[in-house]
């Protein structure tokens, strides 16, 4: 008889409150960067370095290609490091200062004034290339690491929960610190809360890097696939398949909000101050947020991961289709309901990407996440790319009036409609088209407590193979 899912936690699958603070804390320093890196690298480079919008477009596109490249390669290099301090964590030390010096050179570049607008060009997209290339090393073995921590969903749930107390205010402050900074200080003061930031990443970081310890089991027992059958084998996987194309929705529908926020702010809803606008904003987001996670982890907590995955995006899709349909201040209502599927947005696809594992661990006979996390973000990471041509095109298409001499311009009520459309209506189509391929997913009920069954005997197979390799 398999093993039910939601029987008592076994003891090696508990995770101390000091390893979840631990791991956490990475995602406090990532957010307060990479959150601004999201937030407002185009409307940095548009409105204050003045860098046409075809140029964006093209860097976006050349980013998105090296995205392509690093992601699976990084991957797959980590599962095959076995040093005595794990395969995950050394990978902080080396490439968190990466991560943190290109993020400063980012916005410390020359102006097109003084370099021109093909010199800001390169300028962004070779600091780009490198921020991502930190950035991505660190990232997906913080993302392998979580799912190594624990097999139990609740756990590997909780672990999520403590991640999300740490992002919210990251999140808040990469949301409202630069335009406070580019509205009060301008560029000088923009970059001067930059090195503050990045200098409270790197400590965040550093946190986990030595605090977390890994399971030397899944790095000294067995040997890794190689890089052909290591991306053959997950490609096969039907569940990878269905997660990684609800995921890459995910991805766009997050960038485009994100990058989008400074425009709908200070365009879609006329006649109020765009700060007071990105407080209601921010509000309204937060109280959602704080009645999904009730409401998310009660789901995850009785159906499984799947479940609450799927009622996340249906209340994502509901809150952004308000945003773009209903007109004025009313619209951000919409907020709300997009907050209420946040939760298990930031939280829980990592989570269904750690039963993918789990599945993908009984066919190999190993663990691969960073391998899998690496192909998703192979595909993936072409979502935030996308979401940037798209913001870009659509300006274009609905005539945004761009800045003269720093100077924002008024927009026609043309250009609001093309705002709220990409803000809202394009992305609650793609947030229900998530949801929908979703539900093909098998990894639920039975099926994965069989999963979860023949896990917790190989674990104990693997743990004991250790414990005779170091006796000799």
């Amino acid at each position: 008889m398999s093993q039910n899912i939601y029987s008592e936690i076994a003891p090696e699958d508990i995770v101390p409150l000091k390893s979840k603070l631990g791991y956490a804390s990475t995602t406090f320093g990532s957010q307060l960067v990479h959150g601004v890196f999201l937030v407002s690298l185009l409307f940095y480079y548009r409105e204050v370095m003045l860098l046409q919008g075809v140029y964006i477009i093209i860097c976006l596109i050349l980013y998105g290609v090296w995205n392509a490249v690093n992601d699976p390669l990084f991957g797959w290099i980590s599962d095959k490091t076995n040093t005595r301090w794990g395969r995950r964590i050394p990978y902080y030390w080396v490439f968190t200062p990466l991560m943190s010096i290109s993020f400063v050179l980012l916005w410390v570049g020359p102006t097109t004034k003084e370099i021109g607008q093909l010199g800001v060009f390169f300028w962004l997209l070779i600091f780009m290339c490198l921020y991502d290339t930190g950035y991505t090393a660190v990232l997906l073995v913080w993302s392998a690491l979580g799912q190594e921590m624990s097999m139990d969903h609740r756990e590997r749930a909780s672990i999520q929960v403590y991640t999300l107390i740490f992002g919210v205010p990251a999140t808040l402050a990469a949301l409202l610190l630069p335009m406070l900074f580019l509205e009060g200080a301008g560029r000088d003061g923009f970059i001067l809360i930059a090195i503050i930031l990045t200098i409270l990443q790197f400590i965040f970081m550093m946190i986990t890097a030595f605090t977390v310890k890994e399971k030397l089991e899944f790095s000294q027992v067995g040997e890794p696939l190689g890089l052909r059958d290591s991306i053959k084998h997950t490609l096969k996987s039907k569940s990878f398949i269905i997660t990684v194309a609800m995921v890459f929705w995910i991805a766009f529908t997050q960038a485009v909000f994100f990058a989008n926020l400074y425009f709908f702010s200070y365009y879609a809803v006329s006649g109020y101050d765009p700060f007071f606008v990105l407080l209601m904003i921010v509000g309204l987001t937060i109280l959602g947020l704080i009645v999904g996670t009730v409401y998310i982890v009660k789901v995850n907590d009785k159906k499984g991961v799947k479940r609450a995955m799927m009622h996340s995006l249906f209340w994502q899709g509901i809150g952004y289709l308000i945003i773009g349909i209903i007109p004025g201040i009313l619209s951000l209502i919409g907020f709300f309901f997009v907050g209420v599927g946040f939760y298990g947005i930031m939280t829980l696809y990592n989570a269904a990407y750690g039963d993918v594992c789990d599945e993908d661990e009984i066919k190999t006979g190993i663990r691969r996440e960073a391998a899998i996390f690496g192909v998703n973000a192979f595909i993936t990471k072409w979502a935030e790319s996308l979401s940037g041509i798209f913001i870009a095109a659509m300006l274009l298409l609905f005539l945004y009036q761009e800045p003269i001499g720093g100077m924002q311009q008024p927009q026609s009520d043309f250009t609001i409609i093309g705002i709220k459309i990409t803000m809202g209506v394009v992305p609650a189509f793609v947030s229900f088209l998530a949801m929908l391929i979703y539900k093909f997913s098998p990894l639920e009920g039975e099926y994965l407590s069989e999963i979860k069954a023949k896990i917790t005997k190989m674990h104990e197979e693997k743990r004991a193979k250790l414990m005779e390799i170091k006796s000799k």
